[in-house]
């Protein structure tokens, strides 16, 4: 148990909670999905949103002493952010320039004229949507880029913090750090590794079922038939390393001068 957090609030102690958090476009849903699977509980949504109905929620005829609950919260949030209380945190880390591309296509983008302006929280969703048609992905890129190196809470809340700061604040805690790219090479390896860590003992059989049924491929297939538009957008490739197609030269110096001390995780 997490004794050492120091939370302040009174905590429910009812079931086991296992909080699988990311940065944005990090994996996360794939991992909570995953996770849920492997320990055999259902995965119950947003962590600090309860109440909240969210898309990916799933396996409510999971019977368990477990729950996965998905979260963007940084280390310093999470503290704060549920009264329930936390069993364990899982922290999935993927290559920002990867998460630069993947965010091209996920999120709603502004005009940078209007972006740039203070009040864009008061743009409807919708009108959101119609605005990012009239956006280059050149300048969802920058965008991006920008968000992840920075921190820019007008494409999303959860950017307000930077890959940098979100990462790290997790990395200097003894907690899983789970690789997005070591996850797509050896799913079953990174499984039994998650297993070992909540100290729960499941088949090899399991593990590859539990692979196998949440793959990007079974899942995009699933969520495709689905008619939430949002969770349709999840999964895109569940590949890694597409950012070589479509990164300047000045991109790539760029993340080298601001990330090549970041973590030993990655090679800038």
């Amino acid at each position: 148990m997490f004794s050492g957090f120091g939370f302040g609030k009174k905590k429910i102690m009812t079931k086991k909670n296992i909080v699988i958090v990311g940065y944005p476009k990090s994996g996360t849903t794939w991992l909570s999905r995953l996770v849920a699977e492997l320990v055999s509980c259902p995965l119950q949504g947003d962590w600090g949103f309860e109440e909240l109905e969210a898309p990916y929620k799933e396996g409510f005829e999971r019977k368990s002493e477990f729950q996965v609950f998905k979260s963007h919260h940084t280390f310093q949030e999470i503290k704060s952010a549920s009264n329930l209380n936390i069993h364990k945190i899982i922290y999935i880390i993927r290559d920002p320039r990867d998460v630069v591309i993947s965010g091209i296509h996920y999120f709603n983008f502004l005009p940078r004229l209007l972006a740039e302006k203070g009040k864009t929280s008061t743009i409807n969703r919708v009108l959101r949507k119609t605005y990012n048609k009239l956006v280059s992905n050149k300048e969802k890129k920058r965008q991006m880029i920008d968000a992840v190196l920075n921190g820019n809470k007008k494409i999303n809340p959860w950017f307000e913090s930077s890959w940098k700061e979100h990462s790290s604040s997790f990395l200097n805690n003894d907690i899983l750090i789970v690789k997005y790219e070591d996850l797509v090479d050896s799913p079953e390896i990174e499984s039994q590794k998650i297993l070992n860590y909540l100290e729960i003992n499941k088949s090899e059989e399991h593990i590859k079922k539990s692979v196998i049924s949440q793959s990007f491929q079974k899942r995009k297939i699933k969520d495709s038939a689905k008619k939430d538009s949002h969770q349709k957008k999840l999964l895109r490739k569940g590949t890694y390393g597409n950012w070589k197609e479509s990164f300047t030269k000045g991109e790539i110096t760029l993340f080298k001068n601001k990330l090549k001390d970041a973590n030993n995780l990655y090679n800038f």
